[in-house]
């Protein structure tokens, strides 16, 4: 079963914090594929969106804070400015801590 997150966090991103909803997902199980030795839990993508003026573009990486304080860097890469999908860049910020 993937280790999902649906809620708020923030971007941290050109000295301000901007609210978000995340939607995000650890998209590997090494479990899955037998012999593999993969850290899964650097492995997360999935999306974020704003009600702000905020172009969640500008953040090239960016930083998505969650509730827990946990932190994790980010590319955005694709979507219109305010709901962007991202592909998540070292440990993911969400599901166990390792």
């Amino acid at each position: 079963m993937p280790i999902r997150y649906d809620g708020p966090a923030v971007v941290l991103m050109n000295g301000i914090e901007v609210p978000v909803t995340a939607s995000l997902v650890i998209t590997l199980d090494p479990s899955t594929v037998e012999n593999f030795s993969y850290d899964r839990m650097k492995t997360w993508a999935g999306s974020i969106r704003t009600d702000s003026d905020v172009d969640l573009f500008d953040a090239a990486p960016g930083i998505l804070r969650m509730p827990d304080g946990r932190e994790g860097e980010f590319m955005a890469t694709s979507g219109p400015p305010d709901h962007v999908g991202l592909s998540g860049l070292g440990p993911a910020p969400f599901g166990p801590q390792a």
